[in-house]
């Protein structure tokens, strides 16, 4: 057996301490906790910033699943697996670490400062290793999704930093913008590798698009929260609360409804997400501006 796919080392390593400690690092890898993070950030710790983030993030998680889906590459034995969300999943390569590359590389890039950098570092390795030692991916697969990582990052930066391509792209006005995305999303679907229990996240395409046309929508203007820090926290963490009562809505609720009507789901799961991402980007940021009057908070 390759050394890609050599999994009998790791029940070795388990411990009951280590089986619950890497149980929680890997929650950081998995959608509830990544979108109520980057909702938090983008009305706590910088809207610009969190924006890029999560832009950057859906991408690279659309991208994994088009990978994974594309090369159906099976998981590691089952008798090797202690984390059981992982579902019909395929493993190459590893979006958890795919994932974390990009975000908290990004993060850090973002910051500029060593520490950023080391601690990005840690978290990094920490979520690609918590995924072989619960035994649901190997090594290739964890090589993999640092490689895709680290290229899409790299990419996006890249993109970013370059004067010609912000200058295009800031130049397009919303009904613009909205079009030339729909197009790459009309070309990622009907391009994914479709088969039995496998279609494209519609939800999380359309979460892009509602994502980019409220930013669009409100002029790209940053969400400044008032009053001092606790009262900031406090407000960050109710918007919070209220983008986790809205993704149950427009993700669990739909199921619901369409549960008797599959013809209709990848039309209404992508217009669920987009409704999603545009509440968050601009509905509830024009909550908060109405806050302050309402409240008489400081500056």
């Amino acid at each position: 057996m390759s050394v890609w796919n050599n999994m009998e080392w790791v029940p070795g390593l388990r411990t009951p301490f280590f089986n619950m400690f890497f149980e929680l690092v890997t929650l950081a890898g998995y959608p509830l906790f990544l979108i109520l993070f980057l909702c938090f950030g983008y009305f706590a710790l910088g809207s610009k910033r969190f924006y890029h983030t999560s832009i950057l993030l859906i991408l690279t998680g659309l991208l994994n699943t088009w990978l994974k889906d594309f090369g159906q590459d099976p998981r590691p034995a089952a008798s090797f697996a202690l984390d059981g969300r992982v579902g019909d999943s395929y493993g190459w390569p590893s979006g958890h670490t795919q994932v974390a590359v990009v975000l908290w590389g990004y993060l850090a890039y973002s910051v500029g400062r060593n520490w950023a950098y080391w601690a990005a570092g840690i978290f990094i390795f920490l979520q690609a290793f918590s995924r072989l030692y619960l035994g649901v991916h190997d090594l290739g697969d964890v090589t993999a999704g640092f490689v895709f990582g680290a290229l899409c990052l790299a990419a996006y930066i890249y993109v970013q930093r370059s004067a010609d391509l912000n200058a295009k792209l800031s130049g397009l006005a919303l009904p613009q913008m909205a079009a030339a995305v729909f197009g790459v999303h009309m070309v990622f679907i009907l391009a994914y590798p479709a088969h039995e229990g496998h279609t494209a996240p519609y939800w999380f395409v359309g979460l892009m698009m509602g994502w980019v046309v409220g930013r669009y929508w409100r002029k790209h203007e940053e969400v400044t929260l008032l009053g001092p820090l606790p009262v900031q926290m406090i407000v960050a963490s109710l918007m919070t609360a209220l983008c986790f009562v809205l993704m149950l809505v427009t993700t669990r609720g739909v199921g619901k409804l369409l549960s008797d009507d599959h013809a209709l789901t990848p039309a209404v799961e992508y217009g669920a997400g987009a409704v999603f991402g545009l509440a968050v980007v601009a509905l509830l940021p024009w909550l908060v501006s109405k806050l302050k009057p309402r409240f008489n908070l400081p500056r």
